[in-house]
């Protein structure tokens, strides 16, 4: 037992050590650094007294990971962090350099820029007046600005994408009080033009929709990419192809490798001449966390054989993971970071691994992507509350097309788009993809939506024991037993939930402050309920519809045909049985709601019917009543005879469950739930980010 556990800590010990490394990041992340770390020493404590000194020497690297990891963190946290948020409101003359600009509707536009604050170099975007002059990129501007932190809204994941990056203000208000151009040479603003001129030759080359995928994978680019294609891409496991990431750093070494062997490149040169073309493509595709991640394992995997070293994978990622965390601790919040990190480690070790022993062809290629789908599951599901059940298929016909594109792509930039007659062939793949992700992506079984805290904490679990079993090296049959109970026991807890949510009444509080919208559901019935006719209130209900996984609302209770276009805008990938407009009650698509025919009294109260539930809306309100409990919306809370209550319009929003204890929330963006038996919860909703 000595020797194995010796051998395991020596040999894994920069394994085990990241393992411990992001544990203790990510607790002091979510605020449970403290008990962490005091759990981690008293472990440490009673491990050191056990007369198995070896098992000791095991889990040191992991404690020791916990401790250091706490502590990057929370440096970060008091030393940056907090600086910068206590900036919110206040009024700052700052000089920054433009280092990206980008023009917005109106005259207005976005510059980033690269500035010092609270004795930090930081990057902060500012929202400019359409009267302040074109700025360019590598200029220097000095602004008298008002600072103002980025507020999380429940429509968008701005604030979470944000703090991934390291960026927690804005600029809103500013007074431009100098601004000096860049007239020398400047490395940003040369590959921006660049990039801008072959953007340029591909929009003129291709159709609207081909030259929005293509700039979308060999840029980043996204502004020429729809919505439907985007949701398609997501919904089939393809989305990664629509975000640069380290697979397009991959493809662009392997291209320019390619090139230089021709040119007969001694390997060592090539080595050299690696380090510089890659910096130019992180400036070329503005880096993320992924590409900059990617770029430390590929100098790690080819720097290897110039040394006399064997390829590690595994170990090339720990230290990479490592490496982008300690010196920007604001990436452990990065949902491109786990993503990225994920799928490497399922197509660079776990699919080497459990493949090793099987013949070539597509049985192996199909384990591959299964293998990479698996590993990116947890991910996927806990930062973005869904994942795709098409992906193994999907990547396996789409991801060589997509390797097709980015080598024309690349081709096409490395020889200064003097390739050009490459992009027709470009575009035909492009679009061949974008119809086969849209017909994936619209199928019913696509993908599947994960919201439940026990689903979330029965899934980390998981992860956290299959990820110490690949460290220790288990057999390839005890990981896949190991991958297949944990997904039996979260495929039961799913069934158990399904079940408990059959006898539970869910109400979904939604908009902003005095603006409402009300989503109920019941028995697999789904009513929308427009409260305030404000157009806004759609996003804050297709946000919710999202995140919940619904794609069909039975009937949507509208104030006018205002309401009903934003709606239609908005839920462009939810279908609707029926619509009810207020404004005179006329009633748009089916006649026969859930089976009854839904009515207006002479008093003007329109009546509904969901599951069990009995809605009824007027001028004044809405009520629902449910199991012999009533739950009324109105302008001010009513005191008593409710299990429920909200408030909205002029007096704010407001939502009360009349339980024991009683519990109020004075904001909106709630869910209500109510239980057959008398009881109820009432929870702020989730926002879960974006791939």
């Amino acid at each position: 037992m000595k020797r194995k556990a010796d051998s395991i800590a020596c040999t894994y010990g920069a394994e085990l050590f990241t393992l411990g490394w992001i544990a203790g990041m990510l607790s002091a992340f979510f605020g449970f650094g403290v008990p962490a770390a005091v759990c981690a020493l008293l472990l440490c404590t009673v491990l050191r007294m056990l007369p198995k000194k070896s098992v000791f020497s095991l889990y040191l690297r992991i404690f020791a990971g916990i401790l250091l990891g706490i502590a990057v963190w929370m440096r970060y946290d008091i030393a940056v962090k907090q600086p910068l948020l206590a900036l919110d409101g206040s009024r700052q003359t700052l000089t920054g350099t433009v280092t990206d600009a980008e023009p917005l509707s109106g005259g207005r536009a976005r510059y980033t820029l690269r500035t010092a604050l609270a004795g930090r170099h930081i990057s902060i975007d500012w929202y400019a007046d359409a009267d302040i002059p074109v700025q360019q990129t590598g200029g220097t501007v000095t602004l008298d600005a008002e600072l103002t932190r980025i507020k999380p809204d429940y429509r968008y994941h701005t604030a979470a994408y944000q703090a991934g990056r390291g960026r927690y203000l804005r600029i809103y208000d500013a007074k431009l009080l100098e601004a000096v151009p860049d007239t020398g040479f400047s490395l940003r603003r040369t590959v921006a033009d660049y990039r801008k001129c072959m953007t340029d030759i591909i929009r003129a080359s291709l159709s609207p929709e081909d030259a929005g995928l293509f700039c979308a994978m060999l840029f980043g680019d996204k502004t020429l990419l729809s919505d439907e294609v985007r949701l398609g891409m997501n919904r089939s496991g393809t989305g990664h192809l629509a975000v640069v990431s380290g697979l397009h750093l991959v493809l662009f070494c392997a291209v320019l490798r390619w090139l230089l062997k021709k040119l007969a490149c001694p390997a060592k040169l090539l080595f050299l001449l690696q380090i510089p073309a890659i910096l130019l493509f992180i400036l070329l595709v503005d880096a993320s966390v992924s590409v900059w991640r990617a770029a430390v394992m590929v100098l790690l995997a080819d720097s290897a054989v110039l040394f006399g070293r064997h390829r590690d994978t595994l170990r090339a990622l720990c230290l990479a993971a490592i490496l982008c965390t300690a010196f920007t601790p604001y990436t452990i919040g990065s949902v491109s970071f786990w993503l990225s990190f994920s799928a490497v480690l399922g197509i660079g070790v776990i699919a080497p691994h459990l493949t090793k022993n099987m013949q070539p062809g597509i049985g192996r290629d199909l384990m591959q992507f299964i293998c990479l789908s698996v590993t990116a599951f947890p991910a996927s599901v806990l930062l973005c509350g869904e994942t795709s059940l098409l992906a193994p298929l999907c990547n396996l016909v789409i991801l060589p097309l997509g390797t097709v594109v980015l080598w024309l792509g690349f081709l096409f930039l490395l020889t200064g788009g003097t390739l050009r007659f490459l992009l027709p062939a470009a575009g035909m793949l492009c679009r061949f993809i974008r119809f086969v992700t849209q017909k994936a992506g619209a199928l019913p079984f696509s993908h599947i939506t994960v919201t439940a805290p026990a689903m979330r904490l029965l899934m980390i679990l998981c992860t956290a024991v299959l990820a110490f079993l690949l460290i220790c090296r288990a057999k390839p049959k005890t990981l896949a037993a190991a991958a297949v109970f944990a997904a039996l026991l979260l495929s039961l807890q799913n069934l158990l939930l399904t079940a408990l949510n059959r006898s539970t009444l869910q109400a979904a509080v939604l908009g902003g402050t005095k603006n409402t919208a009300l989503v109920i559901s019941a028995e697999n019935r789904t009513i929308v309920a427009d409260l305030t006719d404000t157009p806004r209130n759609a996003q804050y209900v297709s946000r919710y519809l999202q995140d919940a996984g619904i794609t069909n609302v039975d009937v949507m209770l509208l104030m006018s045909s205002r309401s009903a276009a934003a709606y239609q805008t908005e839920l462009t990938d939810v279908s609707c049985g029926a619509v009810l407009l207020r404004d005179g009650s006329q009633l748009r698509g089916d006649t026969a709601v859930f089976g009854k025919d839904s009515f207006t009294d002479a008093d003007g109260t329109v009546t509904l019917r969901c599951g069990d539930a009995e809605i009824k809306a007027d001028e004044n309100g809405l009520c629902i009543l449910w199991n012999g409990m009533r739950v009324q919306a109105a302008e001010t809370l009513p005191e008593e005879g409710t299990a429920a209550s909200v408030q909205y319009g002029k007096n704010g929003c407001a939502v009360r469950l009349s339980a024991d204890p009683p519990q109020q929330i004075t904001e909106s963006n709630l869910l209500l739930r109510l239980t057959a038996s008398g009881g109820g919860s009432l929870t702020r909703l989730m926002k879960t980010p974006q791939i």
